[in-house]
């Protein structure tokens, strides 16, 4: 599968726009239900979830960060509608990071001609840092 313009476009901005904590951005990117799979980092199962769900769990944690970024690439269209990538998620907080590192599996969905996420799997291959920074940023953010 070749990646188009529109489809490198839509994942980047949307990765960018959680970086910024451009919530609305990011929430329109995001199909309107979003299957999402985070447990090899957090355990637990996988789900299926509205899109203003998921970016309302990232704005009561990611803005307790004082800054967080996703390095992503290469994109590799691997079937129709999907797409795989590296993914270097660095969350910093205090002087401390934790970076969690691996590869998304990415789902896409076309709608009314605009490109959007439907499905979100990281498989973690590794991480360093302290994974406590994540329940200090969840207090810090206020949720």
């Amino acid at each position: 599968m070749t990646i188009s313009d529109g489809v490198s476009l839509a994942i980047h901005r949307f990765f960018r726009a959680v970086d910024a904590r451009d919530w609305d951005t990011a929430s329109q990117l995001l199909a309107d239900q979003v299957s999402i799979d985070y447990t090899s980092v957090f355990g637990g199962e996988p789900e299926r979830v509205a899109g203003g769900e998921i970016v309302q769990r990232w704005r009561d944690l990611l803005p307790g960060f004082d800054a967080t970024q996703h390095f992503l690439g290469p994109l590799l269209g691997t079937g129709e509608g999907v797409v795989e990538c590296n993914v270097r998620g660095f969350h910093h907080l205090d002087g401390g990071t934790w970076m969690v590192a691996g590869w998304y599996t990415l789902t896409l969905a076309e709608d009314d001609g605009r490109v959007r996420i439907a499905g979100i799997d990281l498989a973690e291959s590794y991480e360093t840092g302290s994974r406590d920074l994540v329940e200090r940023a969840r207090q810090r953010a206020g949720s």
